[in-house]
Formats: C-alpha cells, sequence, structure tokens
C-alpha cells in the first residue's frame, strides 16, 4: 500500500475518513481516518516501502514509523530526508510532528514552524494552530496548572449558558483570523491530532471552543454541538460543569432555538440572493 504524501499537523498522510454511523457531520467523524498502530506495525514487517530509497518512499516509510508509534526512528528518517533533500515543507512539518509525538515539544516547535516559513499554506494554512498547541504544551511542561488559567488560542467565551464571543480575532505574527477561520481550522488540526490523543486538556479546550463557535453560529444540524462538547469532555476538559450547561441549553432552550431559527433563514435567503 502507498500511502499519500503528508499532513502536517500531525504531520501525516492524508487516508480518507469513513463515516462510522449516519451522521453527516465533520464532528462525528474527528480523528477517525488513518492507519491504526497494529495496521502500522504489520505493513513495516512487510518492507516494502523500502524497496528504493527515493525521497518519497523514505517519506512515506518516516509517515509509516509514525503511525506505528516508532518516533524516534522516524525522526532519524526525516533526518536524512533534511540532509539529503533540504528545504523540504513536508519534512519540516513531519519532522516536527515526529519530535512532538516523543515528547520533544521544543524542537517540534523549531520545525514546525520552519514548515511554515518554507510553505505558508500548509496544511491550508491551519498550522498556526499547532504552533499554539505547541507552546501551550511548553507552558504546561514549566506549570501543570497553566492550562487552567489560559485559553491556547487567547479566545473567551464566558462562563454563562450560552457562550459570548468575547474575542472575536486572535492574531498570530501578521495574520488576522476570525471565528468562522478559527473554527475552519482547528477542524483540520483536529482531525489528525484526534488520532493520537487519548486524553489530553489542551486538545479538549480547542475542541470545546469549536463547539462554542459552532452555537454561536446556531448551528443545529447533524448534532455537530452536541458531538463536540461530548469529545471535548470525553478527552478531559477541565470544566466539565460547563459542557453539561451549555449542552442543556443548547438543547433546551426555547429562546436559543427560536433565534436560530431566524437566523438560518436569514443565512438561507442571503445565500440564495447571493
Amino acid at each position: 500500500m502507498k500511502l499519500k504524501l503528508y499532513i502536517p499537523v500531525i504531520g501525516l498522510s492524508v487516508i480518507s475518513v469513513t463515516a462510522h454511523a449516519c451522521i453527516n457531520t465533520y464532528a462525528f467523524e474527528l480523528g477517525y481516518g488513518g492507519l491504526d498502530q497494529k495496521t502500522a506495525q504489520k505493513q513495516l514487517a512487510q518492507g516494502h516501502l523500502l524497496k528504493t530509497k527515493s525521497v518519497e518512499d523514505l517519506n512515506d516509510y518516516g509517515v509509516l514509523l509514525i503511525y506505528a508509534h516508532q518516533y524516534d526512528q522516524a525522526i532519524q528518517i526525516f533526518k536524512q530526508i533534511e540532509k539529503s533533500h533540504p528545504n523540504l515543507a513536508k519534512t519540516a512539518a513531519n519532522l516536527g510532528t515526529a519530535y512532538e509525538l516523543a515528547g520533544q515539544s521544543e524542537k517540534a516547535k523549531y520545525w514546525i514552524e520552519q514548515g511554515m516559513q518554507r510553505d505558508p499554506n500548509l496544511h491550508q494554512g491551519s498550522e498556526w494552530i499547532h504552533v499554539k498547541i505547541l507552546d501551550a504544551k511548553i507552558q504546561q511542561q514549566k506549570d501543570s496548572t497553566w492550562i487552567q488559567h489560559h485559553d491556547v488560542l487567547g479566545l473567551d467565551f464566558g462562563q454563562a449558558a450560552e457562550p459570548k464571543a468575547k474575542v472575536k480575532t486572535v492574531q498570530f505574527q501578521k495574520q488576522h483570523y476570525d471565528l468562522n477561520r478559527i473554527l475552519f481550522d482547528s477542524q483540520i488540526q483536529m482531525d489528525q491530532r484526534l488520532r493520537f490523543v487519548d486524553r489530553d486538556p489542551i486538545t479538549a479546550q480547542i475542541i470545546f471552543n469549536m463547539a462554542n463557535i459552532e452555537m454561536l453560529n446556531y448551528n443545529l444540524a447533524d448534532k455537530t454541538v452536541d458531538l463536540l462538547y461530548r469529545r471535548a469532555q470525553d478527552i478531559g476538559y477541565l470544566n466539565p460543569k460547563l459542557i453539561e450547561t451549555r449542552l442543556d441549553y443548547f438543547q433546551h432552550s426555547k429562546w436559543f432555538r427560536f433565534k436560530a431559527f431566524f437566523v438560518n433563514i436569514y443565512q438561507t435567503f442571503k445565500n440564495l440572493i447571493v
């Protein structure tokens, strides 16, 4: 099996996501694509990816090592590629990913930033979130309570039952990202990250904020909001009581449903006119 090259957030190859039910929502499918560890180990045992030493085959081999959780070996492969074929954006992104999964956040950040410099459009321009996650990991290593007092992306939706956006744009370097762009970029990043995360309050916080943005957008379709809040809860969001409060409001508030009804009608007519 030939792996498609590369996805940099968790820097791995893209493999199509298979739906696991009749729910048509990206929230349901987040993190369910790609190879599992046992399948990757089986393919490594077959050894057919190393028939040549082309940069493509070496990269695919390194990706397979990551899926197999053999991170140190993957790092050596990507360092070899960097030496023989320097300045490839995908190499930097994959090397950064391998370092992150190996627990070396500082080196991971360096290589993810290298990938962004080599190609600012890596992963549809969403890698700034990867850098912010690595910044949070570095801070969390210095102070285990950091995540309790900070938002990874600098967002703030308050503590009320209905989220209110106190921050509507986030600046990273010279770019500004509004809430819808943050939602889009977070979706891309989380799809890969959730393939490797069991419990992580940093990832959980980003998914929680995805649910908040979807709620602000009055998205009532396909249980997206419910699924995102529940996923955040499952992987360790630090305020489960707030999740339950938001879910209860989303599911039972007649006022929220009333507003959502008219907002969605307005958006439908606006889209028809455009």
